[in-house]
């Protein structure tokens, strides 16, 4: 089993981010989203949903998806501020921030599928009506590449969580383990062999045995022994 750190998850969330955001960027600057081709005339007419004003198009027909893209693009744009701020230490890595991040990204990315699915929807409609036919450009295909690029990142803000939780439990597990080894160690300490000293010699008996038959008080056996002869003769 490949295990990914925690920071290369973070970096690869980041690049993510940080390419839904250019592009995003380069959505605005160019126009050329939609070529509007007329009957009556030869040329064609570009269009982007973030046209406000056009003679072609209706107002009202595009202001809900130019609403939507103006909140992919602010939400894109804090997405991408949190993962750098986390990424450079400044924010901490908590549940809070985690679920920010996978709130944010996986919104985006559902708001940006449903205004470009209504953007192609008001084409069809109005390709009866105000032109004759319309061809999309690569600025589009780009657009639901963003998409992918934040549902990405949402799921790498997951997986950093669960990456974190692992850590942490391990860290737990390996603090438990060597805290049981400090306290195996300070037991074996504590519990010493305690030898005996060497025995030393027995003390002489304090109390003296006085002979009080000595000299002329006791006869000796050889004494004993000549009186017993001499009553004998």
């Amino acid at each position: 089993m490949v295990h990914v750190s925690t920071r290369n998850v973070q970096a690869t969330n980041m690049l993510f981010s940080s390419w839904a955001l250019v592009f995003l960027a380069v959505g605005i600057i160019i126009e050329e989203w939609v070529e509007l081709k007329f009957e009556t005339k030869n040329d064609t007419i570009s269009h982007s949903p973030w046209i406000c004003c056009t003679s072609v198009w209706p107002e009202d027909n595009l202001k809900v998806v130019r609403i939507l893209m103006i909140w992919v693009l602010s939400l894109s744009f804090f997405h991408n501020m949190f993962l750098g701020l986390e990424f450079t230490y400044l924010l901490p890595q908590s549940k809070l921030v985690l679920f920010v991040n996978v709130f944010l990204s996986f919104l985006s990315g559902i708001l940006l599928l449903c205004a470009l699915l209504r953007y192609r929807r008001n084409l069809r409609q109005g390709q009866s009506v105000y032109y004759a036919s319309y061809r999309i450009t690569w600025i589009i295909f780009t657009a639901y590449l963003n998409v992918f690029f934040f549902i990405v990142s949402g799921i790498l803000s997951v997986l950093q969580h669960k990456q974190s939780i692992n850590c942490c439990g391990s860290l737990t597990i390996l603090h438990e383990s060597e805290r049981e080894i400090q306290d195996i160690q300070q037991s074996e300490s504590s519990v010493r062999v305690t030898s005996l000293p060497a025995r030393t010699a027995m003390p002489r008996s304090i109390v003296r045995v006085h002979s009080t038959h000595t000299g002329e008080d006791s006869p000796n056996k050889s004494q004993i022994q000549t009186r017993r002869v001499t009553w004998a003769l």
